[in-house]
């Protein structure tokens, strides 16, 4: 919403609490900490701890990266070009406490790039019906049974959840 969030200016902060961050890559639909954040059952010997992954002093950047011409998926070698063919490219970058969070684990549009960039219009139209898909009213205050521990493994709100099981 361009009078909340404005994308024309060259920088944009946002600051929330730590513990929030789970709840914004969930928002985005970053379905590759699914495991980690809906197991299926409790296991005391689990790979993903909350206060590792955001810890007091966490930070997510989200950096739009506008290059003349497409950037190679892969630039591991120094011997191969940089650039693609193709004209001006946008591109997102979602960094996590100093490390990528590669986007096309979590969406197959963004491509298996080694940078973990995404396209910018890939993205957009991923995030296309995030709103919808969200169902948030229904989620937040419909009248529904709460689903068991481990039956919401994807993020999908509650009310879909409870409705495919």
């Amino acid at each position: 919403m361009p009078s909340t969030f404005p994308l024309y200016q060259n920088l944009n902060l946002d600051f929330t609490h730590d513990v929030n961050i789970a709840g914004v890559l969930t928002a985005f639909g970053l379905t590759q900490f699914g495991q980690y954040f809906s197991p299926t059952e409790y296991d005391a010997n689990r790979t993903m701890i909350v206060s590792h992954m955001e810890p007091f002093g966490a930070r997510l950047d989200i950096e739009l990266i506008n290059s003349p011409h497409p950037i190679c998926a892969n630039r591991s070698s120094s011997l191969t070009s940089q650039f693609e063919e193709g004209g001006n490219t946008t591109y997102i970058h979602f960094i996590l406490n100093q490390r990528t969070v590669p986007l096309g684990m979590s969406f197959s549009a963004c491509g298996n790039r080694a940078d973990g960039y995404c396209e910018l219009g890939s993205f957009l139209d991923v995030m296309g019906n995030a709103s919808s898909d969200a169902n948030y009213d229904y989620a937040c205050n419909g009248d529904y049974t709460p689903p068991t521990f481990g039956q919401i493994s994807n993020g999908a709100p509650l009310a879909t959840a409870s409705a495919s099981a």
